[in-house]
């Protein structure tokens, strides 16, 4: 899955705060608690791990008691915060953090609001950085991480990818505690799980991201994305009913989504080339309703269009398959395959007419094509018109039975001889058997004819010059 991972470039610094214990009468836990925190710092600095790590502990203590007994002391509960950073306790850092910049923005104190703003940016910067770090090393590691195993080493491999992405969830989930809702550490975490497999979290994850940054393009797509791996996944173990559920839940909430439907109706025929009788019949008529209703929501929706007349073809309505096939080719309207399918269906109708004007339309783009006089001279035959379907299906057995040669046989003999004198000399020639008999075809593509001789006399003319002439 090809989902991009959102980096940040900048680590923001931490942001010492000035301290004024003098300036009124603090709390001797706030002034503690601040003092044990500068502390450890200096300590970190200087690398004497020891004494940090103990430093930071009772900072914690002290603001924590600090916070308790002097909830208004907003700029020493943002010390707390940036304490609770310091033992990796994210989501404490994270409210403390909340709670400084709500009461020292309301006092109007926007310059120390700021300084716990960078304050919880560089931590958050710092855990999100990481996550995206141990995204790369997992997608290093081993990619797609789906795929199952085929060696040891790609066990080991796996393995080494599943260690990443855990790291990469943990440092995420720090990222959102200490700033719920933003939509960079959400979108992150959709993409660990979407790469994982896990789609169903991943979607949870995206859908927040998307509240909270509503239009975003690569959250729509990262979206898009994991609906479509989710109903692979279901696709691929064959619960295709399950997959169809799955589409039809999201369209309860987004009605108006092509792509679900289009994945609706793949799901459905899915089912339907997996099915018999009845079973099948129903699963083509959901496959092309919801084709249908995806075409019509779509800005090119061709194959869309296409497909839903197949499904309604082959589920016996042919109204609606006619209806499908005239939608498409307004679209393309010289979509040779559309076309001859279009006849077809037609000929189901009993539309004759408008049955040889398609065949006939799908010959004239490509007169050499076998395929488009096959299905006029099956239209011309349906519709009772024995001459017009002979010509038509001579031509067809002579593309697809015939050899060409360079010069006129003794197949054509004086009736190619004559015929030569007053039409020239014809674009191909080709040399056929049937019924144990030698037939040769004369075509003379730019005029749209085509004559047949069968012992050195001419058997039948071919004019589909109509179809070069007919839109």
């Amino acid at each position: 899955m090809n989902l991009r991972v959102m980096t940040v470039a900048v680590l923001a610094a931490l942001v010492v705060m000035l301290v004024s214990v003098a300036a009124w009468a603090r709390n001797p836990h706030c002034a503690g608690g601040i003092q044990y925190l500068t502390q450890a710092l200096g300590d970190k600095q200087k690398n004497n791990t020891e004494d940090y790590l103990r430093e930071r502990q009772k900072a914690v203590d002290q603001l924590r008691a600090c916070a308790s007994e002097d909830p208004s002391d907003f700029e020493g509960i943002g010390y707390l915060g940036w304490a609770y950073g310091e033992i990796d306790s994210m989501c404490a850092a994270g409210k403390s953090f909340q709670i400084a910049i709500d009461g020292l923005t309301a006092k109007g104190d926007k310059k120390k609001a700021d300084l716990v703003t960078n304050n919880r940016e560089s931590f958050w910067a710092t855990a999100f950085n990481k996550g995206i770090a141990s995204i790369n090393s997992a997608q290093a590691a081993y990619n797609p991480y789906t795929n199952t195993p085929a060696t040891d080493e790609d066990k080991k491999a796996k393995d080494s990818a599943t260690k990443s992405y855990d790291e990469a969830l943990t440092s995420l989930g720090n990222a959102l505690c200490l700033k719920p809702g933003d939509a960079r550490s959400l979108r992150n975490l959709g993409t660990v799980h979407a790469l994982k497999g896990e789609y169903d979290q991943a979607q949870t994850f995206f859908q927040q991201a998307l509240k909270a940054a509503p239009g975003d393009t690569d959250i729509v797509n990262a979206m898009h994305q994991a609906s479509q791996g989710r109903a692979a996944q279901l696709l691929s173990t064959n619960k295709f009913d399950d997959a169809m559920k799955y589409y039809q839940d999201l369209l309860k909430t987004d009605p108006n989504n092509g792509d679900l439907w289009s994945g609706l109706a793949d799901a459905a025929q899915h089912k339907a080339n997996a099915s018999d009788s009845a079973v099948k019949t129903a699963a083509l008529l959901t496959a092309a309703d919801a084709y249908a209703k995806a075409g019509a929501l779509s800005a090119n929706g061709f194959d869309l269009y296409y497909n839903a007349a197949v499904c309604y073809m082959n589920a016996g309505n042919l109204a609606s398959s006619e209806a499908m096939w005239r939608a498409a080719l307004k679209l393309k309207p010289d979509d040779r395959e559309a076309l001859m399918a279009m006849s077809i269906t037609l000929t189901g109708e009993k539309k004759y007419a408008d049955a040889i004007a398609a065949a006939m339309h799908a010959v004239k783009l490509d007169p050499q094509d076998k395929s488009g006089h096959h299905q006029l001279g099956n239209a011309y035959n349906a519709a009772g018109d024995n001459l017009h379907s002979k010509q038509a299906l001579l031509v067809y057995l002579a593309l697809d039975k015939g050899k060409p040669v360079d010069a006129p046989t003794a197949a054509s003999g004086a009736g190619g001889t004559k015929l030569q004198a007053s039409m020239g000399k014809p674009d191909k020639i080709l040399v056929w058997q049937a019924d144990n008999q030698t037939y040769e075809t004369w075509f003379y593509w730019s005029k749209g004819l085509a004559f047949h001789f069968e012992g050195g006399a001419q058997l039948e003319k071919s004019d589909w010059s109509a179809a070069l002439a007919t839109k």
